[in-house]
């Protein structure tokens, strides 16, 4: 599990220099050559969007991580949409015409994916069933239906953000059976801390797009696009904070800190609850999935190993959980009570 983790790591980080490579440093380059030598500058970098990506996609994502070939499509279609974009007229003919040909292969997965849309549907509302979780209950029924692979752990780790980042003001739908909710980021100060993060980042984002805007507006429109779905995750992350607690239901006691972690597991599989009031530290291993770095104040130790599954990133398998808790003595409180009933 480790080694896949890494090798996810590795590749996503190799082809993500890559992308930056070729379409913001050849952009970059496009604008800074002589006007003579543009047109075969736009040319080369025509045949790097729409070829050379797409196949170094394949060699160093796709293929040794065992994601189907049909996403190069949407890889060539983001290509072609960039290409658009960035390069001159000229070039933009030779892009509606690879364009027309893809266009029958994106058809046909279109119809593929809408008739699976019922059967995804079908397997979401069966895991609701058992515990309203729209982020995992969603990649579970993906996975179901399209595989469990790791192109589809990313798509449906995107929708979820999304979900939380454009409908922060949606309230989250209760468990099916009466449960005890304890919310984990009031103590940390986390909210304030968040707010201190988003006026940098925004602040940043538009003195950048001032300066990008002095040598490409197309640039710049890109750059700021991208930084605003950063945004967009910023919020999709204490939305789901503040509205995915942890919670006690019955035996069935559920960790998580919103959308990144979830452990699901029993009561009675709890050996102790410690409450930290300093710096934490264990020879062994254990799972750290605070708030924030220093608001870890529970440390929740089982008898059996549990499955902590993150929204990116591969599960893995620990005996104690380091986390942020508001109110640690109800919590506890509220486990030993469950417990014995």
């Amino acid at each position: 599990m480790i080694v896949v983790s890494l090798r996810l790591n590795k590749n996503v980080l190799l082809i993500t220099t890559i992308a930056i490579t070729i379409f913001a440093g050849g952009t970059f380059f496009l604008h800074a050559v002589p006007i003579a030598a543009k047109n075969k500058i736009a040319n080369g970098l025509l045949a790097d969007f729409t070829i050379t990506f797409p196949v170094l996609y394949y060699f160093i994502i796709a293929r040794p991580l065992k994601i189907p070939v049909k996403s190069i499509l949407l890889v060539i279609s983001l290509s072609l949409v960039i290409a658009y974009v960035v390069l001159p007229e000229q070039q933009k003919e030779y892009i509606l015409q690879i364009r027309k040909l893809t266009s029958l292969a994106e058809l046909i997965f279109l119809i593929y994916t809408i008739g699976r849309l019922k059967k995804i549907r079908k397997a979401y509302k069966m895991h609701q069933s058992h515990f309203v979780d729209p982020v995992f209950n969603l990649r579970s029924a993906m996975a179901d239906v399209l595989g469990d692979s790791v192109a589809i752990k990313i798509i449906a780790s995107e929708l979820a953000m999304l979900r939380y980042g454009l409908l922060f003001w949606k309230k989250e739908k209760q468990g099916l059976k009466e449960s005890i909710s304890f919310s984990t980021y009031k103590e940390s100060g986390y909210v304030a801390i968040w707010c201190i993060l988003l006026v940098a980042v925004t602040v940043e984002i538009v003195a950048f797009h001032l300066l990008l805007m002095r040598w490409s507006n197309t640039a710049a429109t890109i750059i700021t696009v991208l930084s605003a779905y950063g945004i967009i995750f910023l919020v999709g992350d204490l939305s789901a904070i503040m509205k995915r607690s942890v919670v006690v239901m019955g035996d069935q006691l559920i960790l998580r800190t919103g959308f990144r972690w979830r452990v699901s597991t029993s009561l009675s599989n709890i050996s102790s609850l410690a409450k930290i009031t300093n710096d934490y530290y264990s020879k062994d291993p254990y799972f750290k999935g605070g708030v924030l770095k220093s608001s870890n104040n529970l440390l929740v130790t089982f008898k059996e190993p549990v499955r902590v599954d993150k929204l990116y990133g591969s599960s893995k398998e620990f005996n104690s959980i380091l986390m942020t808790i508001d109110d640690f003595e109800s919590f506890a409180r509220c486990c030993r009570e469950f417990s014995v009933a």
